[in-house]
């Protein structure tokens, strides 16, 4: 009996334990005081109109971000399930979101989407330089607008991304600095949806090149410069 009494102590103090740390993880704005990163933050977003964008409650940009715009990085404290808000020049929230993270690491936030569907989506950065003459780039698929999953090709028709679904990057690749050509293409449909020019890729830098847009009226593509 005594032995049936002491495991039923273990097994509910575990139970307690588990609770404990359960309900620690799942803690919002739970921030490490002693580590940071870097955010960038992007208005994607093609009616939003001007934005500011807090995280734990601190403007880190006070008003004045356009469609797309992009802040320089801003260095502030990590940690986990950080609540972070874009906010319309009346104050009132147009996203609401969260982000998990480390020390040291770098992470680009998006205001995506128009209305009902305005959204925050974070990608983090990896800042690897390009080998000599070549530019750095990934691709975000950030478009309500275009097919849910699209490829895009250069302008000879080869694959730079292929099975790129909405709301994802595609990791990042090396191309010629200059002007990237590019045409996307609805991987269900295989229509092209459309043909743009990023222009002044500069050799050694850092981009990230996101499609944006509602509708088939206002497709657009947008890069955002990471050094």
């Amino acid at each position: 009996m005594k032995r049936n009494i002491i495991h039923n102590h273990l097994l509910i103090g575990a139970v307690l334990l588990v609770t404990v740390i359960s309900f620690s993880s799942c803690k919002k704005n739970d921030v490490n005081p002693s580590e940071t990163f870097d955010i960038k933050v992007v208005n994607a977003s093609v009616t939003a109109g001007s934005q500011s964008f807090t995280l734990v409650d601190k403007v880190l940009v006070n008003g004045g971000l356009n469609f797309t715009d992009a802040s320089d990085y801003i260095t502030t404290n990590s940690g986990t399930r950080l609540v972070e808000q874009f906010k319309s020049a009346n104050g009132t929230v147009t996203a609401s979101g969260e982000i998990w993270t480390d020390n040291g690491k770098r992470f680009t936030v998006y205001l995506v989407g128009e209305g009902s569907k305005s959204r925050i989506k974070e990608f983090e950065d990896k800042l690897t330089i390009p080998p000599s003459g070549m530019a750095r780039v990934k691709f975000l698929h950030l478009s309500d607008g275009a097919p849910s999953v699209i490829n895009i090709k250069n302008a000879n028709g080869d694959n730079l991304v292929t099975t790129l679904a909405e709301d994802t990057d595609s990791g990042y690749s090396n191309v010629a600095s200059g002007t990237l050509s590019i045409r996307i293409y609805g991987v269900a449909s295989r229509n092209n949806i459309g043909n743009f020019d990023v222009t002044d890729l500069q050799a050694g830098k850092i981009y990230s090149i996101y499609l944006t847009g509602s509708n088939d009226n206002n497709l657009s593509v947008h890069k955002v410069l990471h050094n």
